[in-house]
């Protein structure tokens, strides 16, 4: 009988190590990272916290946010970085892209919609058909309800939105991050995505895959205090 598998599944931390300590009691398979792992660009405050979750067990799986510096992807950092790229963790397929399309904010990873949709498109490509594939993208989908800033408007990712309907027979699911005032489970183009919320703000998700149920449970959660 294959394993349940369960994510940890985690965005927006900025720099609170505080934050990531606490969620060492938390049960999980695999730590999900979808980005903005710093907060102000520092390499060396990024790989001390993907240490710090890479300590608490399981594996660890991680891309990095605008708010992080393109330099880590090439650091010394503990877990699978999928950024423009796929890996096979615990039965699964994950495959990301980190950055973000260009925000108002001159953060230190922005890039153009065309970019990620090349990232993305690169990191399905190495994909092996016929596995379930977690799609860990720190940009959310545009109009999903995982994009809407605070004015309201929607800033997500018109490309990714196009390839989540592409691809929806081979994604399990997508997990996202970037706008910290949109968590929330949506089914988007018949993808099950989740915006976990800022882990700054104490916001996590946790997701269980039970594989020969093809069955996959997505809830969010918050730490206390």
């Amino acid at each position: 009988m294959a394993a349940m598998t369960r994510l940890l599944i985690v965005s927006d931390i900025h720099g609170a190590l505080g934050k990531a300590k606490r969620l060492e009691d938390v049960s999980r398979d695999v730590t999900v990272v979808a980005g903005d792992i710093a907060e102000c660009g520092s390499v060396e405050e990024a790989v001390e916290i993907l240490e710090t979750l890479a300590s608490q067990g399981g594996e660890l799986v991680w891309v990095p946010g605008n708010c992080d510096s393109p330099k880590l992807l090439e650091a010394e950092a503990p877990g699978v970085n999928v950024h423009g790229r796929a890996a096979s963790v615990e039965g699964l397929v994950f495959a990301g892209a980190g950055g973000s399309i260009y925000t108002p904010f001159n953060t230190p990873f922005e890039y153009d919609d065309a970019t990620l949709e090349k990232l993305v498109s690169q990191a399905l490509s190495q994909a092996p058909e016929g596995s379930p594939v977690v799609l860990v993208v720190h940009t959310p989908p545009h109009s999903s309800g995982l994009d809407r800033v605070a004015g309201g408007e929607y800033v997500g990712s018109r490309a990714l939105r196009r390839i989540l309907a592409a691809e929806a027979g081979r994604l399990l699911l997508l997990a996202t991050g970037h706008i910290h005032e949109s968590w929330g489970v949506a089914s988007v183009e018949g993808v099950a995505a989740v915006n976990p919320g800022p882990l700054n703000a104490g916001r996590y998700a946790l997701a269980e895959y039970d594989p020969e149920a093809g069955v996959l449970r997505v809830r969010l959660a918050k730490l206390s205090g």
